[in-house]
């Protein structure tokens, strides 16, 4: 029964990363007319980003008793204290609080679930991330009908009850007796599917305006494609469990098909579906890598991801309109080739 808490309240608590990661783009024209910001919305990212930084490295640690339930009860309290911010001055630092929570959480959340069910290590990891989409997707929806600080507040109780349900989570299990093969080629792998993902969501969006679709068009399909990524960690995972790597490759395949499809003005309308296809990478690789180099390895995991997130979306910025599906495509084909390339090093060890 306390490894079935434990389960919800990891699931609970990256239900929380989701809404933390929407919570910008969705509260940014209430912040508007609220505080009267503009470009100090930066300085939100910029605080989230730091306490986030640091989060993780705090998260590598072996103590996951006490530390994971309180960086779910700092991250009540961040969300509590935007809901009653008076200025903007008073939002910035409850950024850093709120990404130094989420670090932590994001890691003990993960790797508490991975430990705990070590046999279906893969498939429940990919099923208790699908909470992720689900914040992410119902973040947005929620301030359509609900009063910005009522969502916060709920948002606040939803982390002190996953707090009180990880509460005593067993210690941190020790590194594995023997590490399998270099770490790096796993990290290249994070950061390169960080990277599509994020350049999918933020430029594909540019691609179909270019196409001659609608802006409201794009919004629906991108909402969807979130949806997608959600539901193919839940739908795909029993099977990608069975072979990581080679099911990783297959899915890569349908990608690509897609990203190929995605030059045609009327079937570029089915890019949603690559989020589908996209949705077991992270949880696969983070159990992998849980698996063969222990704790300590999943920071390095969780900076590779922020990287790559970052700085390829950025890249993009770079490309004319015309390369940004030729963009999505290498960055496609360099993710299979090095999966393939992993899977025939495991298969000859």
């Amino acid at each position: 029964m306390r490894s079935v808490r434990f389960f919800w309240g990891s699931f609970l608590a990256i239900f929380l990363v989701g809404v933390i990661v929407a919570l910008p783009g969705a509260a940014l024209p209430l912040w508007r007319a609220r505080y009267g910001v503009g470009g100090e919305v930066s300085f939100f990212y910029t605080a989230l980003l730091l306490g986030l930084l640091l989060g993780v490295r705090l998260g590598q640690g072996e103590k996951r008793h006490p530390l994971f339930p309180l960086a779910l009860g700092l991250v009540g309290l961040a969300f509590l204290g935007l809901a009653l911010a008076p200025t903007y001055a008073w939002v910035v630092p409850l950024a850093f609080l709120l990404g130094l929570g989420e670090g932590m959480v994001n890691v003990h959340g993960n790797s508490l679930v991975g430990e705990l069910y070590p046999e279906r290590r893969v498939e429940l990891l990919n099923r208790v991330n699908v909470a992720f989409g689900l914040g992410a997707v119902f973040t947005p929806l929620a301030l359509t009908f609900l009063p910005y600080p009522l969502l916060l507040v709920l948002a606040g109780g939803l982390a002190w009850a996953a707090a009180f349900l990880v509460w005593k989570a067993p210690k941190v299990a020790q590194t594995p007796r023997e590490r399998r093969g270099a770490l790096w080629p796993f990290l290249l792998l994070v950061g390169l599917y960080t990277g599509l993902e994020g350049a999918l969501a933020t430029w594909n969006r540019v691609w179909l305006e270019a196409l001659g679709h609608a802006t409201a068009l794009g919004g629906l399909l991108l909402s969807l494609y979130w949806l997608f990524l959600a539901l193919g960690r839940l739908l795909l995972a029993r099977r990608v469990a069975k072979d990581p790597l080679r099911a990783l490759q297959r899915l890569l395949l349908g990608v690509m098909g897609l990203l190929l499809l995605n030059l045609h003005p009327k079937a570029a309308l089915l890019f949603p579906l690559a989020g589908f296809l996209l949705g077991p990478l992270f949880s696969t690789l983070f159990a992998l890598v849980q698996a063969r180099f222990g704790h300590r390895a999943l920071g390095g995991l969780m900076y590779a991801g922020a990287a790559g997130s970052t700085l390829i979306p950025g890249l993009f910025a770079l490309l004319p309109v015309s390369g940004i599906p030729w963009g999505l495509l290498a960055l496609s084909l360099a993710l299979y080739l090095l999966l393939w390339e992993m899977a025939r090093e495991v298969s000859r060890g």
